[in-house]
């Protein structure tokens, strides 16, 4: 990837824009994982940001 990406990119009659995806933009806080994030903001409020952490198991 190039350090820096264009605003816009003409190809092929069409315009492309970049995009960052987010973590947000794949697991929306009000999305179906919203009991999750709830039981995490409550975790955070008892011990604290820096003491909370998600493990995921795929598989």
């Amino acid at each position: 990837m190039p350090p820096e990406w264009p605003a816009e990119v003409h190809w092929k009659g069409a315009v492309h824009r970049p995009v960052t995806l987010t973590a947000r933009m794949f697991a929306p806080p009000d999305g179906s994982r919203a009991p999750v994030w709830a039981a995490m903001r409550g975790l955070a409020a008892t011990h604290g940001d820096e003491n909370v952490r998600l493990a995921v198991r795929f598989g």
